[in-house]
């Protein structure tokens, strides 16, 4: 397993003279951020593959910082869905199956169509437009072919609209749920322009239906959406050998 180096990650802080005073720059991401990020950037780059094995002390030597600030920062990735953490195993880059892929969704489905549906209650003007502008970002990020930053608006989306049903059990068995399916997206995605501007489309729909359906309507148009996300997230990513046959 290949790691990246950590570029600048033991650089010192900059001193600036300001007439008689001396002042030192604040280095604008902390140390745990940096290995986080470049953590991040091996999965996405397909140096480290879905189901590799992450070990701390390994980590740490590579890039020259301490295993405790591995191990926060593998945290971190697990609160985004990169890597899945299991006691006495240990971490590893997320992997999901045709089975799991199947389960998270059949779930999703229905978790997701409740919250769009309490959401409606207590959305005003305000919610709407933080939406669309959700869309906006995902939009500049399919013209820009940028399927990480796609995902990452897609998911605020998505945790906008968990938050405003105003159940705070319901959004952390979403976040549970949901949020490493949409980092094995990132991880496995060969998706091009095309795909990620139909994307984002549907999420206009859901916003569209969101402000003009009634409660029943809205909750069954969220679950058929999600449902042919399910079938093209099978399709484009898990190989036709090993897809779910029912």
């Amino acid at each position: 397993m290949r790691f990246l180096l950590l570029p600048g990650l033991r650089m010192g802080i900059d001193v600036v003279l300001t007439g008689e005073k001396v002042l030192s720059q604040i280095e604008s991401i902390s140390k745990k951020d940096r290995v986080v990020q470049v953590l991040r950037e091996a999965i996405v780059a397909g140096n480290m593959k879905p189901g590799d094995a992450i070990v701390e002390n390994r980590v740490a030597q590579q890039l020259g910082v301490g295993q405790p600030l591995v191990r926060e920062a593998l945290i971190e990735l697990e609160h985004q869905g990169f890597v899945r953490r299991f006691a006495y195993r240990g971490t590893y880059v997320t992997r999901l199956s045709p089975e799991e892929i199947d389960q998270i969704f059949e779930l999703r489905i229905k978790l997701e169509g409740i919250a769009v549906d309490w959401a409606k209650q207590k959305a005003g003007p305000d919610e709407i437009e933080a939406l669309r502008r959700d869309i906006g970002l995902m939009k500049v990020a399919a013209k820009n072919h940028d399927p990480t930053e796609f995902y990452e608006n897609d998911l605020e989306f998505h945790r906008k609209l968990w938050k405003l049903s105003g159940n705070k059990y319901l959004v952390e068995a979403l976040e549970r749920v949901v949020v490493p399916l949409f980092a094995f997206f990132v991880i496995k995605t060969t998706s091009g322009q095309e795909s990620l501007e139909e994307s984002a489309e549907r999420h206009e729909k859901i916003l569209e239906a969101f402000a003009s359906q009634d409660h029943d309507h809205l909750r069954g148009f969220m679950e058929e959406t999600l449902r042919g996300w399910k079938d093209d997230m099978l399709g484009n990513l898990v190989p036709d050998e090993t897809r779910i046959r029912k």
